[in-house]
């Protein structure tokens, strides 16, 4: 969706740089690393030609990505992340983090949050011990985040318990139906979030 109204100076200058940092760490020759913040919205997708009455402009993924917090609540007013820790009070909650920002920050914050409450056991993988709570909740923080429903007011949910860890993450099923693991095709909600996350290695 173009938002006609937004401007460059909407935008973070620091969440450029975090991005190029990103991109760097995950190919230290990305060819989008050294450009300048409006070619970079363009070569990613963020500028787009309303076809309904021709303004062209910045999407509301650009204000989501890059913007200040009261750009990103003007554009999105329902947009929040809600993490909550549930072992001892299953009716309300242990502690909670609530995230309006970029969705930059919004990653970190998430998945500081689960390293905060969530063991990290040690795991042998051939010679090399990994992180198991890294490398799965980084593919689930990266989901809810690539394919949230940003124009729904319903919050994206992640909630610990003692025994399990729910995600629930408002949007419109594909086809409207349950996900069969055994007949699936992946179908990115927002394209230009998940083919810009690629590029800063958050997202396959």
């Amino acid at each position: 969706r173009v938002l006609p109204h937004l401007d460059i100076t909407d935008l973070r200058p620091d969440l450029f740089e975090r991005a190029r940092q990103l991109m760097r760490g995950h190919y230290p020759q990305h060819p989008w690393a050294d450009l300048s913040p409006s070619d970079l919205l363009n070569i990613a997708g963020f500028v787009r030609k309303d076809l309904f009455d021709g303004k062209v402009g910045y999407t509301l993924a650009a204000a989501m990505m890059f913007g200040t917090d009261e750009i990103i609540q003007s554009a999105a007013p329902g947009y929040k992340f809600d993490a909550l820790l549930r072992r001892r009070d299953t009716d309300r909650y242990d502690d909670r983090l609530t995230v309006r920002t970029n969705l930059i920050d919004s990653f970190d914050r998430l998945m500081g949050f689960l390293e905060k409450h969530l063991d990290d056991p040690f795991y042998l993988e051939g010679n090399t011990s990994v992180s198991l709570r890294a490398r799965i909740f980084r593919e689930l923080v990266a989901n809810i985040v690539a394919h949230r429903e940003y124009t729904s007011a319903a919050p994206a949910t992640i909630v610990i318990y003692k025994d399990r860890v729910e995600f629930k993450n408002p949007n419109v099923p594909h086809c409207r139906g349950p996900i069969d693991p055994a007949h699936f095709t992946p179908y990115p909600k927002n394209p230009t979030i998940c083919k810009f996350m690629i590029q800063l290695g958050r997202y396959e």
